[in-house]
């Protein structure tokens, strides 16, 4: 194919890692740069985590009831 969609599964080992690490990079750049907070990218880890969580447990929860 000529255009790779980015949701075909053999490209998310490729993808997920690279923009994770994309991501929690920019905020400790801005973490540091406007905070001097040396802990910007655990922050982003845990935040991303605690929304992945809250969006599973509500998406459960609303197609249950």
């Amino acid at each position: 194919d000529f255009w790779v969609d980015w949701k075909d599964r053999q490209w998310w080992p490729i993808v997920t890692p690279i923009t994770t690490i994309t991501f929690c990079a920019a905020l400790q750049y801005y973490n540091w740069v406007n905070y001097r907070q040396p802990f910007g990218a655990t922050i982003t880890i845990l935040a991303l985590g605690f929304g992945k969580w809250i969006a599973v447990y509500t998406s459960w929860y609303w197609w249950s009831n």
